[in-house]
């Protein structure tokens, strides 16, 4: 008979000052080795149930619990943190917030130093989990020094260094180029077939097909369905139809002649291990550019040059025919709207109106509490909209930072990554909002890994590697790019 590795029953939480229970009634039992996988759209209650079974519900996050969650483990019965971390691995959705020391070495040592393992198995521990997800070349680099995806693989390798039964995952391949993704998903599977639990928060459920036992769908805080047998099949299905979307008709790519962004010969460099080199490039007025790259290759460094958060150690950027002065906060914001990796950086606010009015009225400008709400309205979150950001779903964060982004009308859109850990839904929700932007002649940079979306609408797109220019791509191109890349997914 198979072993049962954690339980539901009659589960419920709400957290404190929300009206409505985040997860309801939830009834399932994890079987010791599945493979689960918990889907379903932005504040359905994924993360919520991830927070559970970590013991930060209700130990970090306050609120209101009825039923109960049993962890079939001798010493796990009762939810302490301490005793939840000793066999439950978490790799998190927002790493910024996991992280507690310095440097990569100390990181992944740290839950091993709080175990009081020895220095040799410390060392050897680390060797070999740095090894498996291919981070030995960061071990001795600062944390903050790192990209995003680079931080999210030492998240992961953080998450295995005390080898624990239960893996638990809110969307790992986040940040992730190609190549990182297809090495977590190894280790996932590695880990699999060893014998291990894992559950996998995602709305990326086709990067799963192949190794997934169960499937365990949310909406509204409830179960709505729960797959034990997933037949090859389904899993073929899943990979064509999870990426279609509904748009609305989108502009042919045409010759743009307005040039909004010059950039000339724009190098960077931090240290001798990163170095961006001689960028040159052109943005035009209502063109989108996508701009993709491994992690690590340039492509957030040359986000924060051009906003102007980064100032070039060689080169030039002009914007409307005038260099950018890194020190005109008000020219800057008044160019640019920009939603970097980590929305939560951006909030400052009590509540979601005064979040996307702050930027206007540091710029001396009244405003509009009409289109203010018509915007909270249209993008689903006028229920929130005396709520503290931080108190949002992961991705009704990223539609507030988009909406904070844009309301002050500015004439330069950038995005980095921003479809990390969002759900069809909302990946269609951004395109139709971009097409609009283009329409009314807005010019949109997008940092993506998410080649699939950006084809959907990128008029260009520049490949980064190292640091350099390797390629720029026309629509038709890219898509014979994305294509060529992966075969089997079209």
């Amino acid at each position: 008979m198979t072993k049962s590795a954690i339980s539901f029953e009659n589960y419920s939480f709400r957290y404190s000052l929300r009206d409505r229970w985040t997860v309801k009634d939830i009834n399932a039992t994890i079987s010791k080795g599945e493979f689960v996988i918990l889907t379903g759209p932005s504040g359905s209650g994924k993360s919520t149930l991830c927070y559970s079974m970590l013991g930060l519900i209700p130990n970090f996050y306050a609120g209101e619990i009825e039923g109960k969650i049993i962890f079939h483990h001798d010493g796990m019965k009762k939810s302490s943190i301490s005793k939840l971390s000793k066999n439950i691995g978490y790799i998190p959705q927002r790493i910024e917030n996991s992280f507690t020391t310095p440097y990569v070495i100390s990181e992944l040592a740290f839950p091993m130093e709080y175990r009081n393992y020895s220095k040799q198995k410390m060392m050897k521990t680390i060797d070999t989990i740095s090894s498996d997800i291919g981070i030995e070349h960061l071990l001795y680099r600062r944390i903050n020094k790192l990209s995003d995806g680079e931080k999210q693989q030492i998240a992961i390798g953080c998450a295995l260094v005390t080898d624990p039964e239960i893996i638990v995952a809110d969307e790992p391949l986040a940040n992730l180029d190609k190549k990182n993704k297809k090495t977590n998903l190894s280790i996932l599977q590695k880990l699999h077939s060893e014998g291990k639990t894992i559950i996998v928060s995602t709305h990326e459920l086709k990067n799963y097909a192949n190794m997934v036992t169960r499937v365990i769908e949310l909406s509204d805080g409830k179960i709505v369905r729960d797959i034990s047998s997933i037949r090859k099949d389904n899993k073929e299905k899943t990979k064509k139809n999870f990426t279609l979307y509904n748009l609305k008709n989108t502009k042919e790519s045409e010759s743009f002649k307005e040039k909004v962004v010059n950039i000339e010969n724009l190098s960077y460099e931090y240290t001798d291990y990163f170095q961006l080199s001689d960028i040159s490039i052109s943005l035009y007025k209502g063109e989108i550019i996508g701009l993709i790259g491994e992690n690590g290759s340039g492509k957030t460094t040359m986000i924060k040059l051009l906003c102007g958060l980064l100032k070039p150690k060689k080169g030039k950027i002009r914007v409307m025919g005038n260099e950018i002065d890194v020190r005109n906060w008000r020219e800057i914001a008044q160019n640019f709207g920009v939603v970097f990796q980590d929305p939560e950086k951006q909030f400052f606010e009590e509540n979601l109106f005064d979040e996307i009015a702050l930027i206007s009225k540091n710029l001396g400008i009244t405003p509009s509490i009409q289109v203010i709400k018509e915007m909270l309205k249209e993008s689903g979150l006028q229920d929130y909209e005396k709520h503290n950001a931080h108190s949002l779903s992961h991705g009704e964060k990223r539609r507030l930072a988009f909406l904070t982004a844009i309301y002050h009308d500015p004439p330069i859109i950038i995005l980095d990554e921003i479809t990390n850990g969002l759900g069809k839904q909302n990946k269609e929700w951004l395109i139709n909002q971009l097409d609009e932007l283009r329409r009314k002649g807005k010019s949109i940079f997008i940092a993506s890994h998410d080649w699939e979306w950006l084809s959907h609408f990128a008029d260009r797109v520049v490949l980064l590697e190292e640091g350099v220019i390797s390629s720029i791509m026309n629509a038709k191109q890219f898509n014979d790019f994305v294509t060529s890349e992966n075969p089997n997914e079209n």
